[in-house]
Formats: C-alpha cells, structure tokens, sequence
C-alpha cells in the first residue's frame, strides 16, 4: 500500500431521502468541474419532451396465487427480465425490516407486494414473507433471469437480512444495476443526488415521481403508510428501474463498457454485500485503554502549544488560530477563503518549514480526529456479536477505487503508532485468524506495464527492490551504496511521479531545496525515459478523446485537458495520467476479489473475504495450520494471477489475531 502516500483521491456518500436506497456520489475535491459533453449521456438532451409527471398503472398483490402467476409470466416472456425494488422501515440494512417490494416487467406498470404495514400487520390479507421469498427465489435462483435493481446491494442486503437464502450461496440470474450503470457511462458526476433514481429518471425518461416527503408524514416510516399510498410510490421505483435499463444498456453497448460492467462491477456487488453482513469483530476494551492515552496525549500537546504561543485560545477556531499565525507569529498567508486565511492541513504543511506551531496544531488536529472519528466512535457501531459492518461504495469514485463509509476504514493512517493501535482493535473472534493480503507497489507494476520502461521493468522482474533501484540510478551510486535517506527521496519520486509531483512539492517533502528537487525529478526521467514518453502520450490522447482508459477499458473524462487556463489544465494533466494506474490498479484487486471468493466458496473450508482497504484484502480463517496455509497458497495464486501483466503482481501475505500485526 505504498502508494496511499500520494493517493489523492476522495470520496463521499450521502443518504438518500425518501426511497429506502443510499445513493453513492463523489466529493468536488476529486475533479473540480463536471465534464459537460459526457454528463449529457445522463442528462436531458435537446429534442426531448418537458418534464411530466408520472402516470403508470400501478396495482397491489395480497395473494400468493397471484403473485406465483406474476412470476410465472416473467418466466414464460422471452426475454425473462425484471426490474425489482424493496421499501423498508429503515435505512439500516442489517436492521431494517422489508415492508414490501415491487416487481416491474413491462414499462409504464408494476406491482407492489406488502409484506407487512403497521396498518395491517399480522392481517391474513397479506403473503407470508417466507412464502414470497420463496417465490422471489424462482427469480434470483434462476440462470435464465435479469434482475434490474437501482443500487441493489441495498436489496440485495435487506433481502439477506430478513432471511432470504439463495441456493448456492449467491445469486444465479443476471444483476443489473441502473446506479452503477449510471457512474459508469459518466464517472465524474458529483453532487448529492448524482446517481439518485429520482435524478436519472428527471434527466433521462423525463418523469417526475413522487417524493418520500409527500406520502410519509415526519418522523413516520413507509411501513405506517396505508397500502393505497404505499402501493403507487413503491411501483413506480420498479418502473422507472426497468425504463431505465433499456437506455443504460445500449449507452454501455455503444461505449463498450458492458463487459465491465456486467464481468466486474456486477458480480462484485454480491460479494461486497457479504463482506459487509459478515463484518469484522472488533476488540471494544482495546480502543477503551487507548482513549485513555490518547485523551492525556491531547491534553499535553494542547498545553505545550498553549506553552509555545504564550496563552491560552481555542485551537479549533479558525479565526483564533489565523490571528496566532499570521499577526502574532507572523507567518506569511497563503490562500485566502471567505473568512480570511486558510489554515488547512496544506497551508499548515507549508507553514510548519518556518515555525513549530504549525506542526503541533497538525499533530493536535490529528489526535483529535482519530479520537472522535475511530476511537470513541467504534466501539458504539458494534453489533450484539462485537462486529463492525461497513458500507463499500462502488460509485463513490471517479477513477474506479472502491471507497468505504459508516465507518471509512481506508483513512485510518497506515504509517504511524496511532494508526496501528486502532487497527489492532479489529481482531479474529475465537478459533479464527485474521489473514492479510497486500499487493506489492501494485501501482507502480502497472506504470512499468504501461509505460514498458525498461529499467523499471527489469527491477519489477527481478524481484529486486525498486525503490532502491531507483535510487542507485538516478544518485549514480551501486545498488549496496545506496543509504536509507536515497531510499526515502527514490521511494517519494516513484509515487510522486504518478500523481504529477512537482518540484516545490518535492521540496517541501524531503526538506531541500526547489532547485535540487528539480535535478532529482529531471534524474529520475532520464532514468526512466520511457515514463517520460507515457506521460506525454497519455495527455495528447486526452487532449485528442476527452477521456482515459484503465486496462479494463473503464472511462474516465478529463474536464479541462483543453482548457486554455493553465492551472486548469494542469490539474486535468495529472489526472489523465494518474487515472489509468489508479483506475488499473482499482480494476485489479476487483478482479482479485472476484476470483478469491469464487475459490473460497468452492473450497469451504470457513475461510472467507471480511474487507477491502486500498490494495489489501483482509480475511478471516479457522485457526488451524492446515486450513491457514491452503487459504494463503490461495490467495497469493488468484491475487498474483488476477491478470497478466508484462511484470509479475506479487503480493504479500501475513496472518495473525489481530489487523494492527501486520505489515
């Protein structure tokens, strides 16, 4: 996970209001202006009707008979497709009681199957959920089907959770899902309602649905509604799904993204959904003994700031903390916001060359986040079993990345004591063990690949270390005279150079000069000339496209390549570059994923997938050394052998009793 040291890329989710889903959407840090030309696959385009409100033919089913004849058309149509939505009584999808769904198999009219309203629960006018899971399962058992969902690992989770067991253990029809499909075809969409159903079906079927707002009153659930408001609602996410699909589809045909849609994304969604029923056992007294350090540790560090400054203020005020940087100690500002001069961790990085404060409130800043983001916050997400059940979210990226939530254990810091004492805290329950999976510098073996460099190549090849490597050639020394601090400058320029490093960034990181750092960087592409060459050849194809490829063939336009700004076009110059490797490297460990579950499933010898964080896969396994060595031998065969590179993936495995062990 070496590469996390310049990982630039965010993301964020919001909650859905209203339909009982949770629609991923991408923060604006990670591409500052949307792609206008590719957010129009999504939106309305020139030459269709005004927006109008939806009139379909809804209608109920209360009886099982009837809805074993519903079912029995699907089967019997040809093209045996569905579109299928749930409605609950919360969004908590471990939790969350199903109050029905909706079944949609020609556009324009749906049905909705109550499974119980507070109106009428334990009313024999309703269908057993047993006895209409039973009946779903002639959909999602069967090869022969499409299912079309909108964000359906929220169904497919709260299908699970209300007791729903499919056959072999996983879906056997086709999965369609309209969201993903959506983030697909136009990646760089941001904004809260990004992927929203009630978004897409404003912009591309030009009907307007009805809102959560207008038929639950506040502080009620969908299950308190009467089953004639409940009924035209819940239909309707079943017909604008299916419509949807018939459009989303031919736009994945015609930019040729069906294969990863349907190979990748699509069969990742099961697994995804899994990996967080399961979750993780955490250790709550770890965190406990922890907090009490870390509480002494913030309180020194707020009076030794309090030392420094000379009096006491209140650290977390941004206006406070400007009057003490910049008229007390008088540091240069940099960037000016709104309410003054910014104070972010960037500004404060900067700042922290010239003047110690600086660095303590980052350090301060840093304690306190972990405090009340991990530490205190953990312990209280648990289950009655002691696990933590994550939210991995597929759209929540533009470059392909999977992103977590609730909690995002991907920012946990990887390199520091404070990182490691939280992640120890996650630990294997009694007779397991905890397997870790990293890929090795996975980033920089897919820029070898990309670029076909052939110093780098040969050092991936060889197996030798590369960062040494580097260092040796662009310091000029042997390979055993390079020392820990070349190292430090080779490793730093490696991944730098994938995310468009400059010079004074360079300078600020190793502490030296502009103008050396500009002779390391300039070293570093005669040593590698032929990174040099894929840099430029990527950005003139941007230029040329408006877009970059990952080896999977996943999109992603560059708004700004052609900006006559530029600073803009600087910015869309690193991600052009940067996309392909991330994006790659992202498709990569999907493909891994895929490929050790599939195996793990077939082996069942108790081992299975738990989480995902950046380039690593976590498992659990019975402790056991037989059942431990199968399960690593595994791993490191479908991880190592996900794809063929013309450089080796090599990955590293530890195993262990808890996640702060390894690496």
């Amino acid at each position: 996970t070496d590469g996390e040291l310049f990982a630039p890329e965010k993301s964020s989710s919001s909650g859905r209001t209203g339909k009982s889903a949770l629609t991923g959407t991408l923060s604006s840090g990670e591409n500052g202006a949307e792609n206008a030309a590719t957010s129009q696959i999504l939106s309305a385009q020139q030459n269709l009707p005004p927006l109008s409100k939806n009139k379909g033919t809804y209608t109920s089913i209360t009886d099982k008979a009837a809805l074993h004849a519903f079912i029995d058309e699907i089967l019997s149509s040809k093209e045996k497709t569905v579109a299928f939505d749930c409605e609950t009584d919360s969004l908590d999808t471990i939790n969350a009681r199903i109050a029905g769904f909706s079944l949609c198999r020609k556009a324009g009219t749906a049905v909705y199957v109550p499974l119980f309203t507070n109106n009428l629960f334990g009313s024999n006018e309703l269908i057993p959920k047993q006895e209409a899971f039973s009946e779903l399962l002639r959909l999602f058992d069967n090869p022969e089907v499409t299912v079309i969902l909108h964000n359906g690992k929220f169904d497919y989770k709260v299908l699970r959770s209300n007791g729903m067991t499919f056959r072999n253990g996983r879906p056997a029809c086709t999965l369609a899902d309209t969201m993903i499909a959506a983030w697909i075809l136009t990646p760089d969409r941001m904004g809260k309602n990004a992927y929203s159903l009630e978004w897409l079906a404003e912009n591309m079927l030009r009907l307007s649905g009805t809102e959560f707002s207008e038929i639950v009153p506040k502080g009620m659930t969908f299950a308190d509604i009467e089953l004639e408001k409940a009924v035209p609602y819940a239909a309707e996410d079943a017909d604008f799904t299916l419509q949807l699909w018939s459009l989303l589809k031919k736009k994945l045909a015609e930019e040729n993204l069906l294969a990863l849609f349907s190979d990748t994304e699509m069969k990742l969604m099961p697994v995804l959904a899994e990996m967080e029923l399961d979750g993780i056992h955490l250790d709550a007294q770890t965190l406990y003994d922890y907090n009490t350090e870390l509480t002494a540790g913030i309180e020194d560090a707020e009076n030794e700031i309090y030392k420094t400054v000379g009096h006491t203020f209140n650290i977390a005020s941004p206006k406070q903390l400007q009057t003490i940087l910049f008229e007390e100690r008088h540091l240069k500002p940099g960037k000016k916001t709104k309410r003054g001069y910014s104070t972010d961790t960037s500004v404060l990085e900067e700042l922290a060359l010239y003047d110690p404060i600086p660095k303590m409130i980052l350090e301060f800043r840093e304690m306190t986040k972990l405090q009340s983001t991990y530490v205190e916050t953990l312990p209280e997400m648990c289950d009655k079993n002691g696990r933590i059940h994550t939210d991995f979210v597929q759209t929540g990226t533009a470059t392909g990345r999977l992103s977590c939530r609730d909690p995002n254990l991907q920012n946990i810091p990887v390199r520091n004591e404070a990182g490691r004492r939280i992640r120890s805290a996650f630990t294997a329950p009694e007779g397991k063990v905890l397997v870790s999976a990293d890929y090795a510098q996975i980033e920089l073996v897919i820029l070898a690949h990309l670029s076909g460099d052939e110093n780098m190549c040969r050092a991936f090849t060889e197996g030798t270390d590369v960062h040494k490597a580097t260092a040796a050639l662009i310091f000029g020394v042997e390979p055993e005279n390079v020392t820990q601090e070349m190292r430090r400058t080779a490793k730093i320029i490696n991944f730098g150079v994938i995310y468009g490093m400059s010079a004074f960034r360079l300078a600020n990181d190793l502490g030296i000069s502009r103008t050396k750092a500009a002779e390391f960087i300039e070293n570093y592409f005669n040593t590698y000339s032929s990174i040099n060459t894929f840099i430029t050849e990527t950005i003139r194809k941007a230029e040329e496209k408006g877009y970059v490829e990952t080896l999977f063939g996943r999109k992603r336009p560059i708004a700004g390549i052609n900006s006559k700004n530029r600073l803009e076009k600087s910015g869309a110059e690193r991600i052009a570059v940067n996309t392909p490797v991330q994006g790659s490297a992202a498709d990569i460990v999907k493909k891994a994923m895929l490929d050790v579950d599939e195996a793990l499933t077939k082996e069942k010898n108790g081992a299975r997938l738990l989480l995902q964080v950046h380039d690593e896969l976590i498992l659990e396994c019975p402790d056991n050394p037989e059942t431990i060595e199968k399960t690593i031998a595994l791993v490191k065969d479908k991880m190592e052998n996900a794809v063929k590179l013309s450089v080796p993936l090599r990955v590293s495995i530890e195993y262990g009793k808890n996640w702060g062990e390894f690496h």
